[in-house]
Parts: C-alpha cells; sequence; structure tokens
C-alpha cells in the first residue's frame, strides 16, 4: 500500500520566468552579413515548462505553475495548453520573454541569447507559490530556472522551507548565483553542470574522481542527491550512501536546449516510482541524451529512451 501510495505523489514544476522559445537553423553566421534561417521553431520554453512537459512525456502524476505576460503571454499560454494538460497559470503586468537560439550547422555552434522577462510583486509571488504549495502536497517539487526581474535570489530557498513544513521534497536547478543561496535550506536534489560545480567550489575539476568528491561535499553540507551533468561525457549521482557515473550513448546533437532539463524530470520521476539511485542515473542521461538529438526545443521520445538505456554503463566510484 505504502508503495502505491508513493508512485502516486504528485511532481509539480513552478516556472516563474517561462519563456517563448524562438529557434533557428543556419548554415553559418557571417559577420555584417544576414543570415537566413534553413529551419525555425517556436515552443513553449523556459526550464519549468520543459519539465513539466518532460514529466508529461514520461506519463508522471505532474502539474505546471507558471507565469505568462502581455501578449506573447498569450502566445506562450496557447502553446503550453496543447501540450500540457494539467496546469495553473498567473497573469502579469509585461511582456513574457522570448529565448532564441542559434544553430550553425558549419561548424557546429549554438548560441543562446535569454531575455529578462516580466516583474512580479510579493503579493503575485505569494498567490503562485500558495497554489504551487498546495498541488506539491508531500510530493516533489521542481524550481527550476532564472528568477524575474527584482525577486531576491533567496526566493527558491525561502520556497524550499515551505516545501519541507508539509513535508514536500525540493529540486533545484538554477543559475550559481540562485543555486548559491538554496543551499543553506538543505534542498532533497540539485543539478548543476560541471561549470556549476567549478564555479560553486572555486576550484577546476578535471577527473571524475574529483567532481564526485566535491559533489560529496555538497551531500555533507545537507543536500540529499547531487546529479552533475557532463554533456556529451556523461553524468554523476552522488547519493548519502555513494557515488555513480555513468556515460552517455554517442549521438548526433542537434539541439541541446531542454536536456538538463529532461535529466531533472528524470530524476524526479524515478525517485517517485523508487527505483535505485542506478537506474535513476541511467533514465536521467537516456532522456538528456534522446533530447539533444532532438530539433529546437523538442524533447526525448519514449522508444528513444529504449534504444539508447542499453548503452548507458554505470560505475560506482566508492567516493
Amino acid at each position: 500500500m505504502q508503495s502505491t501510495i508513493a508512485r502516486s505523489q504528485p511532481i509539480v514544476s513552478l516556472s516563474l520566468n517561462p519563456a517563448i522559445d524562438l529557434n533557428y537553423e543556419v548554415t553559418a553566421i557571417t559577420h555584417d552579413q544576414k543570415s537566413r534561417a534553413s529551419k525555425t521553431y517556436y515552443d513553449p520554453g523556459g526550464t519549468g515548462i520543459n519539465v513539466g512537459k518532460a514529466l508529461q512525456i514520461l506519463k508522471a502524476n505532474c502539474k505546471t505553475c507558471y507565469i505568462t505576460a502581455g501578449k506573447m503571454g498569450e502566445f506562450l499560454d496557447g502553446m503550453i495548453q496543447q501540450e500540457l494538460t494539467d496546469t495553473y497559470s498567473l497573469r502579469v503586468e509585461g511582456e513574457t520573454r522570448i529565448n532564441t537560439t542559434i544553430l550553425q550547422s558549419s561548424p557546429f555552434r549554438q548560441y543562446e541569447i535569454n531575455a529578462t522577462g516580466p516583474h512580479i510583486s510579493p503579493h503575485q509571488l505569494e498567490q503562485i507559490v500558495d497554489q504551487f504549495l498546495t498541488f506539491c502536497q508531500q510530493g516533489i517539487g521542481i524550481l527550476t530556472g532564472s528568477l524575474p526581474p527584482g525577486l531576491p535570489k533567496d526566493t527558491y530557498n525561502k520556497i524550499n522551507l515551505l516545501m519541507q513544513q508539509q513535508g514536500a521534497r525540493c529540486i533545484i536547478d538554477a543559475p550559481i548565483d540562485i543555486l548559491r543561496h538554496t543551499l543553506d535550506s538543505q534542498p532533497f536534489l540539485i543539478k548543476p553542470n560541471l561549470h556549476e560545480l567549478e564555479t560553486l567550489q572555486n576550484k577546476s575539476l578535471s577527473s571524475v574522481e574529483q567532481i564526485a568528491a566535491e559533489a560529496r561535499q555538497l551531500i555533507q553540507r545537507g543536500c540529499h542527491l547531487v546529479c552533475v551533468s557532463l554533456g556529451e561525457k556523461g553524468a554523476i549521482l552522488s547519493t548519502v550512501e555513494n557515488s555513480f557515473f555513468c556515460n552517455a550513448p554517442d549521438i548526433t546533437t542537434h539541439s541541446t536546449v531542454g536536456a538538463g532539463d529532461s535529466m531533472v524530470a528524470a530524476l524526479a520521476y524515478a525517485h517517485i516510482q523508487q527505483q535505485s539511485p542506478q537506474n535513476a542515473l541511467t533514465l536521467a542521461v537516456a532522456c538528456g541524451t534522446a533530447t539533444a538529438k532532438q530539433p529546437g526545443s523538442q524533447l526525448f521520445k519514449l522508444a528513444d529512451l529504449e534504444i539508447l538505456k542499453p548503452q548507458i554503463k554505470i560505475k560506482t566510484l566508492d567516493i
């Protein structure tokens, strides 16, 4: 009975600063000359929205809370309603941001420009956080991405403390200047990439063992799980008991937009499903890799996961 209850617990993502993802595919970018896009994609984006989309693909019991503003917000809301079935949106003044990714094919380069987004008032923040907490119950709440302008950098830290009061677990995947301000509240799981971990720990890390040792330091500070994404090299998952490393399957990358968000969704889903750390890491890397195979901001397909998972090998690090 307990296992059935645990597996039905909700996973709720909060997106305080979502975006319309605009992606251009071009052959090459030349200084001071026009570049014509061979393909253009418009997708509902922002990390919290991507997490919600990934959770829905995995058929999780999930909800997505997000903020919209202005005409672009109406456009975003329409796209979200076509892809997500269980959502809560809050309208504010201003304009929803547009994030632009340019994918150059020769040679392959990825350029990203992220806009700022609308301001939200303390009352509006309280309104959407209250709804988010109501949805979370004793499940998992996912706080990802940047904050709207004007909100303090410890906003996620405060939300995590509120989650803990009601028995919910918090996953945080945020820019380093925000992540720094969340560690005191001992989040359940954080997912820095290698650059973020190096910046957080103020040191250069060259080996898997060094990376795992620094992730272990964060565990000792109170995090229950630390997943460090290493791009095409794989990922590391550190738990209270041990650390695990896995490779990433060899693929042709089309776009990395949403790959990290897919990993976060997979880790949350695996935990709700009471999977082992090894299986959670395998699913996370498979979802991230399968997303990188897709164009624009499109996420992984379930069929790809079954092809990729057998290619992923787990190594126990004893760190």
